[in-house]
């Protein structure tokens, strides 16, 4: 009879000790996923800048639609890739202050060679060195809470919980030889 009580309370302990871990066990599991998630959203729009700005380096457009067009092929890149978040729906926007939407592209064009202040406009020939950023910012969704206490990264609100990435690139448009 003693072994049977003794047999019935080592059951309640795994119980209890299963109840304890695996919460964390869980948490574990979740944020790897998450950093996981996280990465390729990153990994992606590096892509989808570095792409943006290599066909911007090699293009001669005017100051008028020259923005637009960077936009507009980020745009069609980042929905033909993968990018975590992103949908046609709600598409990059233009910006100039890298503090004025959350989500959006930025293009500048400087010339190497003199201190000429920096553009938004590329140049009208090339017949000198010039070198074009393109920065865009994108909010990835993330389903772990927490995430959003790790600083200056996350934001929760009524919309859910989101992570704002950036990336940045900078392509040297050479002159004609």
């Amino acid at each position: 009879m003693f072994r049977d009580w003794q047999r019935r309370r080592s059951r309640g302990q795994a119980l209890v000790e299963f109840a304890l871990v695996v919460p964390v066990f869980l948490a574990l599991i979740g944020g790897i996923i998450q950093f996981g998630l996280v990465f390729w959203a990153q990994n992606t729009l590096t892509q989808v800048v570095r792409d943006t700005g290599r066909w911007e380096a090699t293009q001669q457009t005017a100051c008028s639609s020259s923005a637009a067009d960077v936009r507009d092929r980020a745009n069609s890149i980042a929905a033909s890739s993968s990018l975590l978040g992103y949908s046609s729906g709600s598409p990059f926007v233009l910006y100039t202050s890298p503090a004025t939407p959350p989500e959006g592209v930025a293009v500048t064009w400087t010339r190497s060679s003199s201190e000429v202040p920096a553009q938004s406009c590329p140049p009208s020939t090339n017949q000198s060195v010039w070198v074009v950023t393109i920065t865009v910012r994108h909010t990835v969704p993330t389903f772990i809470p927490g995430m959003t206490y790790l600083p200056g990264l996350g934001t929760c609100d009524s919309n859910g919980c989101r992570l704002t990435l950036s990336s940045t690139a900078q392509y040297r448009m050479e002159p004609k030889p």
